[in-house]
This record gives structure tokens, sequence and C-alpha cells, in this order.
């Protein structure tokens, strides 16, 4: 079973990669259609703007998705480093928990919050916002996945606050 896990989130790591490339490439192609045709063809394109704003959603949450995956997110280690105390890993497995409850309940939100919100049309795109707005439950589900994983994969390295101080 814990192969099997390791295995599958392999592959939505993969996929995560791919997506966020293909976000990023979509977004500076995007970004760069703006500058042109506002300031070189003096004819903004108006939707440039709110495609962007779409894409950097799902930038933010796909990305931090993967931050997640790679121990890369902004850890305040000193309080545990420099105590030891009685059940002090009890403590940690708690904010673990507490940390997968959180983005649990954020995905909850967010997906009923898309829900609600996809007869709302964007303008210029004249798509749902609901395609703006699932990037938020989708990145909240994988970073809770990933830090369940953490729990079940073996640590690859150890990103503690020592490292990153020398």
């Amino acid at each position: 079973m814990k192969n099997f896990l390791i295995h599958m989130e392999s592959g939505v790591v993969r996929l995560e990669g791919a997506l966020l490339f293909s976000v990023l490439v979509l977004l500076l192609a995007t970004l760069t259609m703006q500058v042109a045709s506002r300031f070189l063809l003096e004819i903004p394109l108006a939707w440039t703007e709110e495609l962007a704003r779409v894409l950097q959603i799902w930038l933010v949450f796909i990305g931090a998705a993967i931050g997640t995956r790679r121990c890369e997110h902004f850890v305040v280690e000193l309080f545990m480093e420099k105590v030891n105390f009685p059940g002090k890993q009890a403590v940690a497995r708690a904010i673990d928990i507490i940390v997968v409850a959180f983005f649990a309940l954020l995905t909850w939100i967010a997906a009923q919050t898309t829900i609600d919100g996809a007869g709302q049309i964007l303008p210029t795109l004249d798509i749902s916002i609901a395609w703006a707005y699932i990037a938020i439950p989708i990145g909240s589900l994988l970073i809770a996945f990933h830090f369940i994983m953490a729990w079940v994969r073996p640590q690859e390295t150890d990103h503690s606050f020592k490292e990153v101080a020398e």
C-alpha cells in the first residue's frame, strides 16, 4: 500500500509540474501580448488582463502544492529545535494534523464557493468564473495530499533552519 501511494504521488507530481509549466508559459505569452498590444500596436486587448488574473490564481495554488511536496515553504523551526520536552513529537504531529485539517476545510469551502459562483461570467473571456476559482480547492487538496504523503514517504532531505542559515 505504501509503495502504491508513493507511486501515485509521483504521478501527481509529474502532472502538477506539467500543469504549472503550461500555465506559466501561457501566462508569459498572455502578458507579452498584453504589453505588445498596448504599447506597440496601441490597441489594448481587454481579455489578456482577465486571462492573466485567472492564470495567476492557478499558478499560485499549483505552485504552493509543488512547494509543499518539496518542503520549500517558509518554516520557523527555531522553537522546536531549541526546546526539548516530553511529547515534543506529539506536539509536532498535532501541528501537522491541524495544517491538514485547515487545508481540507479550505478545500471544502472553496469548492462550495466555486459551485455557488459558477453562474458568474468573466466579461471579456465569456466563461464562468468557476474556471478561475476551481484552482483554490484543487490546490488546497493537493497541499493536504502532499502533507499527508510526507508522513508516508521517507524523508528525502532535511530542510531545517540550520541548513538555510549556513
